[in-house]
């Protein structure tokens, strides 16, 4: 069985390679901004929007047209406008997963990027070569031997530490081995990051806590600075180094978190948590900085990728201050309150190891939902799904597929 995977590495280059992969992001997001400025003025008038047919058709008489956006490379154009067609659709009311409506993007936030197809790119040991530009080095990037990349895409991204690139592919998964310990109830909380039903622990790993002072430090010296003056920018750049090291921190520790737990247990129950109202409380701060959401979510797809059973409590039901013993449900238990004696058969319980069982008993294996349609209907983009639409091209043919994953 093959999983999507995908894998990461820092682009390194000389002066002319640098200037061209920073070119194309540049021209990538200036003609982001040109469609999207016209899409604004057409929806004030027509209240219609450009979509990706429109905009591939008329790209090769931009590409020429525009001496901004000379030498673009043709399949970053094209990605580019249909990532836009994306984010438009996505602002709709009846779209799943609504957002925003897409923003313009600006040079000095340091995020450009672009993207190709995997078949048009070329691969070897420690570099990459991108059409248009040609040889890159590459720190990082760990692609199976022998894998065929097919139309899978490759992003270009801009980070304030420099250029990085991603490649997504389809192999096995890891083998994580022979589980040790049977199913598991988990309960997350602050003071400890996992509780588990057989009492073990995972201790709280706060990594902006700790860099706290000094991020309060650098905001202050920050604020202190002329803006536009070359100290703010200093200040600014190490700012965005100790985010990234906490950042670094929080994703190196529940990697290798989830990586153990998975290779341990041969299964897990957890809470369906409102993550999001829990960003609304005022504790926000500390489970940001926990990361429950990412931990569920890596221990979701290891565990699949595992073989190991998922469980799943529902989100109304209670699990605080329940009696995993005799099933009383005790009143509600203030935050200080660590343990309770059960009204019913009189047992003392560790609030978190009582609230990881009940977890354990009432949790349900997960429903595998079917898509409701047998085929993805498509929309005017190039390629939905690995399938071909009935979309007109930028260079006069029908458009090649791009496997569209998110």
């Amino acid at each position: 069985m093959n999983v999507l995977q995908a894998s990461k590495g820092k682009l390194y280059a000389g002066k002319a390679r640098s200037n061209a992969v920073a070119r194309a992001g540049g021209q990538c997001r200036y003609l982001w901004n040109l469609f999207l400025a016209e899409s604004v003025e057409r929806y004030r008038v027509e209240k219609k929007f450009v979509f990706f047919c429109e905009m591939s058709a008329r790209l090769p008489k931009l590409l020429k047209s525009y001496p901004k956006l000379d030498g673009l490379p043709h399949r970053a154009a094209q990605m580019t406008v249909q990532r836009l067609d994306d984010a438009l659709r996505g602002c709709f009311k009846g779209s799943a997963n609504r957002k925003g409506f897409p923003r313009f993007k600006r040079r000095d936030d340091r995020s450009d990027g672009f993207s190709f197809v995997a078949r048009e790119c070329r691969f070897e040991p420690g570099r990459v070569r991108l059409p248009k530009i040609g040889w890159l080095r590459v720190r990082g990037l760990s692609l199976p031997e022998g894998i065929d990349l097919g139309n899978k895409p490759v992003a270009v991204t801009q980070a304030p530490d420099g250029w990085h690139l991603a490649v997504q592919f389809d192999a096995p998964p890891k083998n994580y081995g022979a589980p040790q310990k049977p199913v598991v109830g988990i309960d997350g909380g602050l003071n400890d990051t996992l509780v588990f039903s057989d009492n073990r622990r995972v201790e709280a790993y706060r990594p902006a806590k700790k860099a706290a002072k000094r991020i309060r430090r650098l905001n202050r010296e920050r604020d202190r600075r002329r803006k536009g003056s070359v100290n703010r920018r200093r200040t600014v750049a190490r700012l965005g180094r100790v985010h990234r090291t906490v950042r670094n921190q929080r994703q190196n520790f529940l990697h290798k978190t989830t990586t153990k737990l998975v290779r341990r247990y041969a299964g897990f129950g957890v809470e369906d948590l409102s993550l999001k109202g829990l960003m609304r409380t005022r504790m926000a701060k500390s489970f940001a900085d926990a990361g429950l959401g990412e931990l569920y979510r890596q221990l979701a797809y290891k565990a699949e990728w595992a073989g190991r059973e998922q469980r799943q409590m529902p989100r109304f039901e209670r699990s605080t201050g329940v009696c995993p013993d005799c099933g009383v449900v005790g009143p509600k238990l203030l935050l200080s309150v660590r343990t309770w004696r059960c009204e019913g058969c009189g047992v003392e319980h560790d609030r978190d190891v009582a609230a990881a069982r009940i977890v354990l008993l009432r949790a349900v294996p997960q429903a595998v939902r079917e898509p409701a349609g047998g085929t993805r209907r498509k929309r005017g983009s190039a390629v939905r799904g690995g399938g071909r639409a009935n979309a007109r091209s930028s260079h006069g043919g029908s458009p090649s597929n791009v496997d569209r994953t998110h």
